[in-house]
């Protein structure tokens, strides 16, 4: 009966080892947003040069002129 460990000791080695993995699930969810984070950022930047081009282009008479189409293949 001395040998074996008490049971407050499996609990928490239980709940430490589910601790464990949650923190390993969050901090890769952490990153997958830090990318996406990261890329939106990117499209913002884009998104921000294309709307000063476009208001240098309309220039002083107030017309928008279309910038060309850029196709770009789609993720899905």
């Amino acid at each position: 009966m001395q040998d074996t460990r008490p049971k407050v000791v499996d609990d928490l080695k239980r709940t430490n080892d589910e601790l464990q993995q949650k923190l390993t699930r969050l901090r890769a969810e952490r990153d997958r947003l830090r990318t996406d984070v990261q890329q939106l950022v990117r499209v913002v930047h884009v998104l921000e040069i294309e709307n000063a081009q476009l208001r240098e282009a309309a220039g002083s008479d107030g017309v928008v002129r279309v910038l060309p189409v850029q196709h770009r293949p789609s993720n899905h």
